[in-house]
């Protein structure tokens, strides 16, 4: 398959009748009519296309109901002042894709075609793109449609992206300023252990860390730290995002390893920290030491990244004993908001881009 197989049949609508404000679009509800789309079948992606998007069939012993068989991405659009709507990081993301098909034994999609069934669909849908501080949020998705009932890979596979003009990620907070979560520490349950699929984007991943997230929410709680699953309480990542902490003039985050998603946004948090003279340190943290760094008012923020929120503070810790640790006095911290304001510069053109992450588009 080649970028100039993909074909386009779809009619360019604009977004008649729906309110593009970011201040109005809850996350995850809206979508923009089209989708692309291509099947895999005797060892071929065949058909790509960009079309209406519909509903899709599938016989009820497909692989992905009964093994999980599914792999997905996030990533955005942004619209610039000057009208443009460009990419962001899009050839990493193609190049994680790639790396979570290889772990869930699926057929590897080639990073061009990757990136260009993306932009194919964009370019289309570039009208649904809403205008600061909103985004396009993108959803490439590959699952396997083999039927058949028996532990084995399937041999046919369905590769979608989504496109859903977005507002702010987080209920309550404003898209135009960097808000702050509560945060549920999970100790009793974990989100991956060594040797299993914590590093790659896996569905499955984010089924098992449903349960606590629903515990969370009836704490107050808008997402969930987990800890590691060996019993020593560090640190790992949160549901969807990585999370740092600010103590001194120096960032901390936890260190890659096969439990924790290297996130994209992650490491242009580190990249651009880096850029602004800040010490970023990949090192372990122990939560309880966190705590009581946090109390005694060494650690002065923290915070969490990733596509959907890009970049939010967390104003208070809340542990399953009912422990509360609050952060910085419950408001989003100095270097959480100059970092979110450079991320955010780049992403939508109104800063320089010194490590070449953005494409337009359209």
């Amino acid at each position: 398959m080649t970028t100039l197989d993909i074909q386009i049949n779809s009619p360019r609508t604009g977004p008649v009748g729906v309110d593009l404000d970011p201040a109005k679009l809850e996350f995850g509800k809206t979508f923009a009519p089209d989708w692309f789309v291509s099947e895999y079948r005797n060892g071929l992606w065949q058909n790509a296309r960009v079309e209406t998007s519909h509903n899709i069939s599938l016989h009820p012993a497909a692989i992905v109901f009964h093994y999980g068989q599914s792999i997905f991405e996030g990533m955005k659009a942004y619209r610039w002042a000057n009208g443009k709507v460009a990419l962001f990081r899009p050839k990493d993301n193609a190049r994680r894709f790639a790396r979570s098909a290889e772990r869930m034994a699926m057929p590897q999609v080639d990073t061009d075609f990757f990136v260009e069934a993306v932009k194919s669909l964009v370019r289309t849908d570039a009208e649904w793109t809403p205008r600061e501080p909103g985004s396009l949020y993108i959803r490439p998705t590959m699952m396997g449609t083999e039927a058949g009932i028996g532990v084995h890979a399937s041999h046919d596979f369905l590769f979608f992206i989504l496109a859903l003009p977005s507002g702010a990620y987080f209920r309550g907070t404003n898209a135009n300023t960097v808000g702050t979560v509560t945060v549920y520490v999970a100790e009793t349950t974990s989100r991956a252990a060594h040797g299993g699929t914590g590093d790659v984007k896996a569905s499955a991943n984010y089924a098992i860390s449903l349960r606590t997230i629903e515990e969370g929410k009836k704490k107050g709680c808008s997402q969930v730290l987990f800890l590691d699953s060996n019993g020593n309480r560090q640190v790992e990542e949160l549901g969807g995002m990585n999370v740092f902490f600010v103590e001194g003039n120096t960032l901390y985050t936890p260190p890659l390893h096969d439990t924790i998603l290297p996130g994209i946004t992650r490491d242009s948090v580190i990249q651009v920290a880096q850029d602004l003279g800040i010490d970023v340190r990949e090192t372990p943290i122990q939560i309880d030491e966190a705590a009581e760094k946090i109390q005694s008012g060494r650690i002065s923020e923290v915070f969490a990244c990733g596509t959907a929120a890009v970049v939010i503070g967390i104003n208070e810790f809340v542990f399953e004993t009912g422990r509360r640790v609050v952060i910085g006095g419950g408001v989003a911290g100095e270097l959480t908001r100059r970092l979110n304001t450079e991320l955010q510069g780049i992403q939508f053109g109104r800063l320089p881009d010194r490590h070449g992450w953005t494409e337009v588009v359209a």
